[in-house]
């Protein structure tokens, strides 16, 4: 679902009193997934609904001041036993400003111990709490966490047209060609340009592209009709002959992509897989 569509349906949930007492927000980027838990915060501490935005708790959760909307931001996007344990311990508490008390959880991945607290709370929370948890993806949370939050999922934000496939495409080549013509001067000043204002939800998207990239090329040289490429546009030219080469260059990427989200060095983890491609 895009924004709108998200705050549409959150508005007809609390019209209905049918707020659930724990969301997770998934998909989009970082700021799209923000945006929709500060919507959901306002929405349930406003006496307007849709929220005014201009009320005293409104402007308060807007400015990050409000008492009874908490964030925890856990080092390395990992939730900790301890994060859990001082929730547990605030939530209990009745709220201090507000009606309810929200607690958004900016997190990647929650060792087991941490999930099995996290669930005791979820199991029996107080009618003025709510948890919400803001993630990339779901794909690393136990299946008892999930099915105790109502899962928003935001569309995943693409490439635009107009360029957009080959101004991805272009900037691949460009690192690869470098590492190829063993170039490391220029190569690793390239590196650290491409990631200076990136994100590491950023770099994973860009890889998940390039891979998409690959596989509609090869399938283009294959033969493949037209219309069953996503990519109608991307060329060929970074892709193997070798069909071995190939999957090792796919593997590398996808591998690496996996790994963005476990906090590994972006720097380290590009120049490996381009020096491997290449």
């Amino acid at each position: 679902m895009d924004a709108k569509t998200i705050e549409k349906f959150l508005t007809r949930t609390k019209e209905k009193n049918k707020v659930a007492g724990a969301y997770i927000i998934y998909g989009g980027d970082k700021k799209q997934r923000n945006e929709i838990a500060l919507f959901l915060s306002m929405l349930l501490n406003c006496k307007d609904s849709p929220p005014c935005g201009k009320c005293g708790s409104c402007e308060r959760i807007g400015k990050g001041t409000h008492p009874d909307i908490k964030r925890i931001l856990p080092s390395k996007s990992v939730l900790s036993i301890d994060d859990v344990r001082w929730v547990k311990d605030d939530i209990y508490l009745t709220p201090y400003y507000g009606e309810k008390k929200v607690y958004i959880f900016d997190i990647e991945y929650m060792k087991e111990e941490s999930a099995n607290a996290l669930l005791k709370i979820l199991e029996e929370p107080p009618p003025y709490g709510v948890l919400v948890i803001q993630s990339s993806s779901t794909n690393f949370f136990l299946p008892t966490i999930l099915s105790r939050c109502q899962k928003i999922r935001l569309n995943y934000s693409l490439t635009g047209e107009n360029g957009g496939d080959a101004a991805v495409q272009n900037e691949f080549a460009e690192l690869l060609k470098l590492s190829m013509k063993h170039d490391f001067y220029e190569f690793f000043r390239e590196i650290d340009a491409f990631l200076k204002d990136r994100e590491r939800e950023d770099v994973e998207a860009w890889l998940g592209k390039i891979v998409t990239l690959y596989r509609d090329a090869y399938f283009r040289r294959a033969g493949m009709p037209e219309g069953l490429l996503v990519n109608k546009d991307a060329g060929d030219r970074f892709v193997p002959e070798d069909g071995g080469k190939f999957l090792d260059a796919v593997e590398g990427i996808l591998e690496l992509k996996k790994q963005v989200r476990y906090n590994i060095n972006l720097k380290l983890g590009l120049d490996t897989l381009f020096l491997s491609i290449s």
